[in-house]
């Protein structure tokens, strides 16, 4: 199939002088650029392999739309100098291309300087790069072609690149495409592609805790009961807490010598305790799980056994055992989720180091929920396969407290609304107008609820804390989520 596709040269706007990384990652493409031309005001290396343009930092877009239209190719696509496309990019862009397409365009994880991942973008238009343009269409006016989206995160960029990148980039997209009429469609859903096929040298098992030292002894505990034989550690992830939670910590270390100890007080929340237990962890395999819960003897060996099958993997939770009161509210399975793609779970996943550096961690901007979907689903696109492991076995606590409940589900409806702002444009559907409805007006009839049970009212809380969730996150976005 890859011998039918239409060969692609790539154009590199570097208007700043940095071309390395865009390059460097073009030559790791499965299927290659038939070539390659670097737009830029620095002299080329003495063998330098693609071809330059050389200009001035003002004309590099004049000259980025003159290199495009020099190459024979049937289509070219537009990098930024400091972009990393992953290495299925251009052959992604080949497959939506065919059938006479005139400008494929794909989505773009946002890194910050640090490597972490800002934001995504999947949004439709030029943006001066991570797109392709068939090459009878540039700098032509009075023409009208399809338009494709695919919904796949296949570049990585640097969200401080200089200005003069940025708008030269633009400024060349504008100018490719002049007066084309483009209709826009978005291509087939991702499929997951096959698994890394490697085992673990060496585990990590990262806990975020801030102020359990109540529950975290138990945790610990169960970690110290592991079945696993293969080399493991364990890292607490210290995120500024008050209480006894280090000297609970340090009581352990007898029965974990691989026990560590990470300071991470600077920002709270559990996803910049997670990305600080990903920069600390030793091992090439990542597991995670919670302070307040309690894992299965099992559990971290169903996980490396996984992994040879899986870029990122997901656990059962069972709120049974510490939560025996609450058997309405046990979480679903990965299999039977039914939102967009399948997600594992924060309190009970694992990934390979290397692909957790590669999609940018976890999404510190999401606080109390959502932050896990947000790491599947960017997983997904960027072509990794996300996996189930049924047997490794977590045992979930639920909040009791109904106050806690209410802020959990009042957050998760927030972070539901930040997720449709992000991947709608990859599928991520709203509730219909029916169902919203449907769902304020059972919360309106059962609000007598409040006043006749302990059950029905925290069946009503949990609701009602969630909906409202979805209208502030909806006016913090943006976006209609109800």
């Amino acid at each position: 199939m890859e011998a039918t596709l239409p060969g692609i040269g790539v154009v590199v706007a570097a208007p700043d002088g940095e071309w390395e990384p865009a390059v460097h990652s073009l030559l790791r493409q499965s299927l290659p650029p038939a070539a390659i031309t670097v737009v830029t005001p620095v002299a080329p290396p003495p063998d330098p392999g693609p071809r330059f343009a050389r200009c001035a930092p003002d004309t590099a877009a004049e000259t980025c739309v003159e290199s495009a239209r020099a190459m024979r190719t049937p289509h070219v696509a537009f990098l930024q100098g400091r972009d990393e496309a992953l290495p299925d990019w251009l052959r992604h862009l080949g497959l939506a291309a065919r059938d006479d397409v005139g400008l494929v365009q794909c989505g773009t994880l946002r890194l910050r300087p640090d490597a972490l991942v800002e934001g995504i973008a999947l949004t439709p238009g030029l943006d001066g790069a991570a797109y392709a343009v068939r090459h009878d269409l540039l700098g032509t006016s009075g023409r009208t072609a399809s338009w494709v989206t695919v919904p796949r995160l296949l570049v990585r960029r640097r969200t401080d690149d200089s200005a003069a990148t940025v708008s030269a980039a633009r400024a060349a997209g504008a100018r490719l495409v002049r007066d084309t009429h483009l209709t826009p469609r978005v291509d087939t859903p991702p499929v997951d592609t096959p698994g890394p096929g490697r085992t673990p040298h060496l585990v990590s098992v990262v806990i975020p805790v801030r102020d359990g030292a109540r529950t975290l002894p138990a945790q610990l505990r169960a970690l110290a009961s592991q079945t696993l034989t293969a080399p493991w550690e364990v890292l607490v992830i210290d995120n500024g807490s008050t209480d006894a939670t280090r000297e609970v910590a340090e009581k352990a270390r007898p029965d974990l010598p691989g026990l560590r100890i990470i300071d991470a007080p600077e920002r709270p929340g559990e996803s910049y305790a997670r990305n600080r237990g990903i920069a600390a962890a030793r091992g090439d395999f990542i597991a995670f799980c919670d302070a307040d819960d309690v894992a299965d003897p099992g559990w971290l060996a169903a996980l490396v056994d996984a992994a040879p099958d899986a870029d990122l993997i997901g656990g059962s939770l069972d709120s049974s055992v510490l939560s025996p009161g609450y058997a309405d509210e046990q979480p679903v399975p990965m299999t039977e989720q039914t939102d967009f793609l399948p997600f594992a779970r924060g309190a009970n996943c694992a990934a390979w180091k290397d692909v957790l550096t590669a999609i940018g961690g976890w999404d510190e901007n999401y606080r109390g929920g959502g932050e896990d979907m947000d790491l599947s689903w960017r997983a997904h696109l960027c072509g990794y396969r996300v996996g189930y492991a049924h047997d490794a076995r977590m045992h979930y606590r639920l909040r009791a407290e109904l106050s806690a409940l209410a802020r959990q589900k009042w957050n998760y409806g927030r972070s539901g609304a930040r997720l449709y702002a992000a991947y709608h444009h990859a599928g991520f559907e709203r509730r219909d107008n029916r169902t919203v409805l449907m769902n304020w007006s059972w919360l309106l009839l059962h609000s007598p609820d409040l006043a006749r049970s302990p059950s029905l009212r925290r069946r009503w809380i949990r609701y009602g804390a969630r909906l409202s969730g979805f209208l502030a996150g909806s006016a913090e976005q943006g976006v209609r989520y109800l």
